[in-house]
């Protein structure tokens, strides 16, 4: 037999239940007693058997009653939960969300966004995911993560685009002449030992260009793939390398910092984006976490054109 009882029906059994009383149950809930007896008269309609036996001394359960009263308390607590998890879904901080960042910006970066909006919703549960650019594109196209932040370049059509340009300069060790200029320019570097990302990178390709235009060719002598490693290479002395301003504001914070941070000229950007899938809709927590990271990115792009810009 398919039971088709409703929800208030269970309500005003486990309040029977917890009362004794169908009087005393009718004034928890503020209803009347006629509309208890009517409910409790419909259940047992329903379920085929009696719930409550009626005597002098008040209302005594069937043993068929006691049972079903167990599973009643754990189908009305699941719907407490799932109130409580709707409510939570509708204010935007139930269910985990799932950020991914280039590795440039995930140890620095991510977690400061992180920090300031759990400080406003404590009770968000976040995740940090770290993959390339081409990873999280694609990721984030299929809808594994709710959003992501990735180097432009690596951009596809199914994604949305919130665009950021941060201006790089160049990481000169501290014992270098090079490394009391102003600003440096490609014909400054010459004879210098280059340290770069890979020959394919955005930043390679843009330095290898402003190298060009002065009839000029860039000759890596050191290659790796992240800008940290680049950074150390250059704390050690090992050459000259051009590095973004996140990297170069953790890098001056170290105590064994022993590198310059100089403007290169011309201006050469490193283009980030913060990017959603076109096709799988962005959650409320994913819609509510966006302003404070879209509001990080641009303060690194604002602070990048002041201090690394030419004639900042």
């Amino acid at each position: 037999m398919k039971l088709r009882h409703n929800l208030r029906q269970l309500q005003i059994f486990q309040e029977v239940v917890r009362t004794g009383s169908l009087s005393q149950a009718a004034r928890r809930l503020a209803i009347t007693q006629p509309a208890v007896s009517t409910a409790i008269t419909n259940l047992e309609s329903e379920v085929g058997f009696l719930l409550f036996r009626r005597n002098h001394y008040g209302t005594q359960l069937t043993p068929e009653a006691v049972h079903l009263a167990e599973g009643v308390d754990k189908v009305l607590a699941s719907v407490g939960h799932l109130d409580e998890l709707t409510d939570g879904l509708r204010d935007g901080h139930a269910g985990k969300l799932t950020v991914a960042s280039m590795p440039g910006l995930s140890p620095t970066v991510m977690p400061r966004v992180m920090a300031r909006y759990l400080v406003d919703f404590p009770d968000s549960r976040l995740s940090l995911q770290t993959f390339s650019s081409r990873k999280i594109a694609e990721w984030v196209a299929e809808g594994q993560f709710d959003l992501g932040v990735i180097e432009s370049d690596a951009a596809i059509e199914e994604l949305v685009l919130e665009e950021y340009r941060l201006c790089m300069a160049l990481a000169v060790p501290e014992g270098n002449p090079l490394a009391e200029k102003a600003s440096l320019s490609p014909v400054d570097l010459a004879g210098e030992t280059i340290i770069t990302l890979d020959q394919h990178h955005q930043s390679t390709l843009k330095l290898a260009r402003a190298f060009q235009q002065v009839g000029m060719t860039l000759q890596a002598s050191i290659e790796t793939h992240l800008f940290p490693s680049v950074a150390m290479l250059v704390n050690e002395g090992l050459g000259i390398a051009l590095i973004d301003p996140v990297t170069a504001e953790a890098m001056l914070a170290r105590r064994d910092c022993h590198l310059r941070i100089v403007p290169f000229t011309p201006t050469i950007t490193l283009d980030v984006a913060l990017v959603t899938s076109r096709f799988h809709p962005v959650s409320r927590q994913g819609q509510r976490f966006m302003p404070y990271l879209a509001a990080e990115l641009a303060a690194w792009q604002q602070r990048s054109q002041d201090r690394y810009a030419p004639g900042a």
